[in-house]
């Protein structure tokens, strides 16, 4: 098995692991070829994966332990709420230039979205962060301090969530080079799936909240629908836009 290039799922939990089965046979079907990892603490079966490795001490964000771990030198991290719905291998050629490419945070109000809030003054407000569940990533030294770094910091912070560590991390590490993919590797709301033009570029990965298994059907519906969520202030600004 060539193990240049591949895919890495972390699951914890019986749901998590059926997820992570259910998004990397959408990425087998587009791409055959492409090797899939699998570390988790309740074993598959599926024969989607090509390697399989077991979590130990799982908890909450036991990715930050196992992403390092990775048996490629080349590495897509795809969270298990992901369906792969086009060709997914093109950023992996960033990755001669770059060590990390990802899809910016799109969720960005520092209120009402947890996961995204400008944590502390060390990070300059113009360096939106990246999306921690869908990136690529070359296994070198810079890396590897990167991700321990990742682990420790929110292993110290007792935090809930990784990614406002990972932003602030990018920030103070310049040396990791690291350059955003267009949106359609990793979509995250309805309306960006639902109204995309003809000249726009095809839609590649869907990163949805339907996709979580261990939620009731009310609340996956519920998260998933309210992506359509409309601002009336947005109408005002378009009015305004036609009369400048």
């Amino acid at each position: 098995m060539d193990r240049q290039r591949g895919i890495v799922y972390i699951a914890v939990g019986a749901g998590y692991v059926r997820d992570a089965e259910r998004s990397a046979r959408s990425a087998r079907r587009m791409h055959p070829d492409l090797p899939i990892c699998l570390f988790s603490d309740v074993p598959s079966e599926d024969p989607v994966f090509d390697i399989r490795n077991t979590i130990t001490n799982p908890h909450r964000r036991s990715k930050l332990d196992c992403i390092l771990k990775t048996p490629f030198a080349e590495t897509l991290y795809l969270d298990s709420d992901t369906r792969v719905i086009g060709s997914i291998t093109e950023p992996f050629g960033l990755l001669e230039r770059y060590d990390m490419a990802a899809c910016h945070v799109e969720n960005r109000h520092p209120i009402s979205s947890a996961t995204a809030r400008l944590t502390g003054d060390s990070v300059d407000p113009g360096f939106t962060g990246f999306n921690g569940g869908v990136f690529y990533y070359r296994m070198n030294e810079k890396m590897q301090s990167f991700f321990k770094r990742w682990a420790e910091e929110y292993k110290k912070e007792n935090a809930k969530f990784d990614q406002p560590i990972m932003r602030r991390l990018l920030w103070e590490m310049p040396e990791i080079a690291v350059i955003a993919v267009p949106p359609e590797y990793n979509l995250r709301t309805m309306r960006s799936i639902i109204f995309r033009s003809a000249n726009e570029s095809q839609a590649r990965l869907l990163h949805l909240p339907w996709y979580k298994s261990n939620d009731s059907v009310a609340w996956r519906l519920w998260r998933t629908i309210r992506t359509f969520r409309f601002d009336p202030r947005n109408a005002v600004l378009m009015i305004r836009a036609f009369f400048m």
